[in-house]
């Protein structure tokens, strides 16, 4: 476990318990919104930095942030790595040039898609199509936070490697380490995520 990470994102609030509705259709009693990330600016700085890092060891050449939350961890990425960036829509854009990247991507560009977090991964899938559709190259994709649900699975099939900083049970494990969250709001989340396995 990066305890770095857990402080950070702790630090930062991002975990909310109660009955969530997640983009995958799922019910959850655990959701973790990372887009406010930014609005505590020395939280949004160590993941930065862990996610700089990370992204240094993977044969990429541009960081690719996805619409929305993807957007400014990648433009941290590219300013700390000095490497360029694009950002992928989830849609073609109506007008103009109607493409789904913005940013300048040449044919067989390498790229590394970067996302706040994943569930089962398939909100994934028409990011990585719309760059692969615009002639880059994409076999890494990095997020912040894997809930374990599917998504390295669904990420394997398209020929894509997810790298993620921390998954959410090592964040829950943190936080019960910390006296942050009492045993029944753990062992309900764990059981949700079915238990340790």
């Amino acid at each position: 476990m990066n305890k770095k990470v857990a402080k950070a994102l702790c630090d930062a609030n991002v975990i909310k318990f109660g009955s969530f509705t997640l983009s995958s259709g799922r019910t959850s009693p655990v959701y973790v919104d990372i887009r406010i990330l930014p609005s505590t600016p020395s939280a949004f700085q160590t993941i930065a930095d862990e996610l700089a890092k990370a992204v240094k060891g993977i044969d990429a050449s541009i960081v690719a942030g996805a619409e929305t939350a993807g957007i400014p961890l990648a433009a941290a990425i590219a300013l700390k790595n000095k490497m360029p960036m694009i950002y992928v829509r989830k849609r073609p854009k109506q007008y103009g040039t109607i493409s789904m990247i913005e940013g300048v991507l040449e044919q067989n560009d390498k790229v590394v898609l970067v996302d706040d977090m994943a569930t089962d991964g398939r909100s994934k899938i028409i990011f990585i199509d719309g760059i692969r559709a615009a002639g880059g190259k994409v076999e890494d994709a990095i997020i912040v936070l894997d809930r374990e649900q599917g998504a390295k699975e669904t990420m394997k099939q398209m020929g894509v490697n997810l790298h993620s900083l921390i998954t959410l049970r090592e964040i829950l494990e943190y936080m019960k380490e910390e006296g942050t969250i009492d045993d029944s709001q753990y062992d309900k989340v764990m059981d949700y995520l079915g238990g340790g396995e």
